[in-house]
């Protein structure tokens, strides 16, 4: 234990802010704010721009980014509100346009990355009617019970969060978000208090504060907002980040090391070397290609996961397994990469007809006797008539350039099959791709490398 509080003091000098840059960070919130309120008044808005985020709770590491959320009446039309939220954020530097349940503006200000959001100003949660009204809200439910030395407890468990892969409730991680760690941090009092409950949890476990839950939630881990009984905090752990967070504390607690917090960098396999590893196996490697849209992640990735497990029961369903799956967006491509146990299968496969004494089995007989896609006549195994007749798709590279246009992927992705590419074997070990091919054959975790 002494040495894992000693380690804890370590990682805590490296991502806690100084009293200089939380000085500067301070100097530059208050510039911003003042630059909001100056731009409200010149357009005539009755709006308050805040602080929320953890830089407003103080439970943020170095660098953090910052949430200005901007005020608007409540009787303020939605169109007005999205139109004048969009022009008080654009003095920031490369800033873009997001999408959420409505527009909002990310950029720059100095070195500082800031997100400008407009909602609604309310009197309580209840009569949210966006769908980030209730932010400023869980900043001051934090704000309000969270103790100088749970703040350091909270930037602990972001950082270990971080460093096992788990943080961020973002569709491409489908982890841990900030206000998920504070409310754990409060409910079980410390970092090591998390890790000690988490350690035994599984799918379906069921947390939360004062507030009762005021609906069944269906996803793996459920912590309930404590302002709205209706909202899982925890909706966007996925089964998958849970059992990594539960084994990364199973493993930290029961030998403690840094590079649970700062992970190493991970070198990718040459093309050569993932060549003998698949060599090894005798497995194949098969990757689908598609120009990326432009999408935000949240967007994107959704539709990203839906195309993975759309190719996979695809080519499932034509007898090619998959041993392992990735897909990611590299560059301007979503690219899928699967091993496959086998990439190619005989020409011939069995299919079934009905049994003997079923009237209809003459029609079967009938198909069969003579088509060109037999193989061989019609014959009985056990009770049933079946034929072999000429596979479809021999090869899985084959029947994905045939079969891509007509899966479901996802609404921005479906068009894009149009251009999709389907390497395979040496052609898809090109050295763009060799990070995620070495995260698909050699799938550690973060602080084993």
């Amino acid at each position: 234990m002494a040495r894992a509080l000693s380690l804890e003091s370590r990682v805590l000098d490296r991502v806690r802010p100084s009293p200089e840059e939380e000085h500067a960070l301070r100097d530059r919130v208050d510039r911003l704010l003042r630059i909001l309120r100056e731009r409200a008044r010149a357009r005539g808005l009755d709006v308050e721009p805040i602080l929320v985020g953890s830089a407003a709770k103080g439970t943020h590491l170095k660098n953090p980014d910052v949430d200005l959320f901007v005020l608007f009446p409540a009787e303020t039309p939605r169109e007005v509100l999205e139109k004048e939220g969009l022009a008080l954020g654009a003095f920031l530097k490369n800033r873009e346009r997001m999408f959420a349940e409505h527009p909002y503006t990310h950029g720059y200000f100095e070195d500082l990355e800031v997100e400008v959001v407009p909602c609604y100003r309310i009197s309580d949660a209840t009569q949210k009617m966006s769908a980030v009204d209730r932010t400023p809200f869980h900043a001051r439910f934090v704000i309000e019970r969270i103790t100088a030395a749970q703040r350091d407890e909270v930037r602990l468990l972001k950082a270990f969060c971080k460093g096992t892969g788990t943080y961020g409730a973002e569709a491409r991680v489908q982890g841990f978000s900030g206000y998920l760690c504070e409310l754990l941090v409060l409910r079980f009092g410390s970092f090591t208090g998390v890790l000690e409950a988490a350690a035994g949890w599984r799918a379906g476990t069921r947390l939360g504060l004062e507030t009762a839950a005021t609906r069944e939630f269906p996803e793996p881990l459920a912590f309930v907002d404590p302002i709205d009984g209706g909202r899982n905090v925890a909706s966007a752990v996925s089964a998958a980040t849970l059992a990594v967070f539960v084994h990364a504390t199973q493993a930290y607690r029961a030998r403690p090391s840094e590079r649970f917090f700062f992970p190493r960098s991970r070198k990718p396999l040459t093309a050569a070397a993932a060549a003998r590893l698949l060599r090894k196996r005798g497995t194949e490697l098969l990757a689908l290609a598609l120009p990326a849209p432009v999408l935000t992640e949240d967007v994107l990735y959704p539709q990203v996961h839906k195309a993975a497990r759309a190719v996979a029961d695809e080519l499932g369903r034509h007898g090619f397994t998959a041993l392992g799956a990735r897909a990611e967006r590299l560059g301007r491509e979503i690219v899928l990469l699967l091993e496959l146990e086998v990439a190619r299968l005989p020409a011939a496969e069995k299919h079934f007809g009905p049994p003997a004494w079923v009237k209809n089995a003459e029609d079967f007989l009938a198909k069969w006797r003579g088509s060109r896609a037999a193989l061989s006549r019609p014959f009985l195994d056990g009770d049933r008539w079946a034929v072999l007749v000429r596979r479809e798709f021999p090869d899985a590279a084959s029947l994905l350039r045939g079969r891509a246009r007509t899966l479901s992927l996802g609404k921005n992705l479906d068009a894009a099959t149009r251009r999709a590419r389907v390497l395979e074997g040496r052609a898809a070990l090109k050295a763009a791709w060799l990070g995620q091919v070495t995260e698909l054959l050699d799938p550690r975790f973060p602080w084993e490398r």
